[in-house]
């Protein structure tokens, strides 16, 4: 692939447009964890890097890929602002943290909540994924090929007591981050989770998990030091590397260690960016394929267990990025622009902005939904160079909401106090 200035200089500017647009946000929203700062930044950097990728044979964006992409982040952001600002100007925190907050729950039960839910599903789960091989190599290929072909990989019940497990694990750190937890408990209790939901739901699973723990570290550690950003990141880059070799996404087999970081760097590069330039030559015409993917797919889903909605299969065509790359990730826009247009654009990007600043609001007020729902939220932020896994949460948000309920009633302090002054008659009892 030839490089160009004149090809390039769309996607310089515009992403050096939106990392200006992103330290404007920064100083509204003070936190680059904040919904308009982050998808500001994701995509600033994303432009920034695509300018020049294909010097490692990338095929250069489109202008009108490049204005849509620049004008989609700044519309999200836009409203997010607007939203932080409403939120600020009509709604006091204080209010916020006078209720049920995350500080109020009993850790030592939900500690015990969590061994007694591993005790059957990490067993379970173990099950499960050996009855796809008998070695490694065998596994991964058996499980990648059912989740292409849309087959669960968990039994369903298994699958939910993961998603509770999920929603205990954003709980309990920020309980180690408020020294309520020791952090050996949550080390020996989560260790057995992430290496289950590598090999399950592979490494785009796990890199979200990540994102959103950065995101509990930095809002809440009252003195931010250098190793909760450095440790999850190498940890981070330790996955990619060695679930890329796992999976045979790439081959380091008796190469140099030069080569070994380019090599690995052409494939976190393209696992990334690979999105945003298929999208592009598919927004031109440039290639054709079907769209399969849709921003209602979770309703869709949640229909079909009454029978009137029959899902599509998210894996979408194999297209080429690059005169001898090849992928099958659009970007967020993917499941949008196909069916509903820049007018569904503008209306999905507003609710997602509006729905998500509410979110970061909250958390910020330590409400336990929020400290479950948007560290995901912000993983899906980041990764919208990737895919949509904002309207794909859907029915998983409906399952989070009913499992905070159950927490703050079962195993929130504040709650069993309450109950205790009801019944004794003291005053200011509910």
């Amino acid at each position: 692939m030839t490089f160009e200035w004149s090809l390039a200089l769309p996607s310089l500017v515009g992403g050096v447009t939106l990392l200006m647009a992103a330290g404007l946000c920064r100083v509204c929203e003070k936190s680059v964890f904040a919904p308009a700062t982050a998808m500001l930044l994701t995509w600033g950097v994303a432009l920034v890097a695509l300018s020049f990728l294909p010097l490692m044979g990338f095929y250069h964006l489109s202008a009108e890929a490049v204005l849509l992409y620049v004008l989609g982040a700044c519309w999200f952001a836009f409203v997010a602002i607007l939203t932080t600002w409403t939120l600020s100007r009509y709604s006091r925190l204080s209010n916020y943290l006078a209720g049920h907050t995350a500080d109020d729950l009993n850790y030592s039960r939900l500690l015990l909540l969590w061994a007694v839910v591993a005790v059957f599903a990490y067993p379970l789960a173990i099950q499960s994924i050996l009855s796809f091989g008998s070695s490694i190599a065998e596994i991964s290929y058996n499980i990648r090929r059912a989740s292409v072909a849309g087959e669960p990989i968990l039994h369903p019940m298994v699958s939910n007591a993961f998603i509770l497990l999920g929603v205990l694990t954003n709980i309990v750190l920020f309980g180690v981050i408020r020294k309520k937890v020791k952090l050996l408990s949550f080390a020996v209790l989560v260790t057995p989770l992430v290496v289950i939901s590598l090999v399950v739901s592979g490494r785009a699973g796990l890199v979200a998990l990540i994102f959103g723990w950065l995101v509990i570290l930095a809002v809440f550690s009252d003195k931010l030091k250098l190793r909760y950003f450095v440790l999850p990141v190498l940890f981070l880059f330790f996955v990619l590397y060695f679930g890329g070799v796992w999976v045979k996404k790439f081959d380091v087999e008796g190469q140099s260690a030069g080569n070994v970081l380019v090599v690995f760097a052409d494939h976190i590069l393209g696992y990334l960016y690979q999105g945003p330039v298929l999208f592009s030559r598919y927004y031109t015409g440039e290639i054709d394929i079907e769209t399969n993917w849709d921003m209602l797919g979770s309703a869709c889903h949640i229909l079909s267990k009454i029978g009137m909605c029959q899902p599509q299969n998210h894996h979408a065509e194999f297209a080429q990025y690059g005169p001898s790359l090849t992928g099958n990730v659009y970007s967020m826009y993917f499941s949008i622009i196909p069916s509903y247009g820049l007018l569904g654009l503008a209306l999905a990007f507003g609710c997602y902005s509006v729905f998500l600043s509410v979110i970061f609001y909250m958390l910020k007020a330590r409400r336990v939904f929020a400290l479950v729902v948007y560290p995901v939220m912000f993983s899906a932020i980041v990764l919208s160079v990737f895919s949509d896994r904002i309207s794909y949460a859907l029915y998983w948000l409906i399952k989070v909401f009913i499992i905070c309920i159950i927490i703050r009633v079962l195993f929130s302090e504040k709650a069993s106090h309450s109950e205790k002054d009801w019944f004794s008659g003291r005053k200011g009892a509910i």
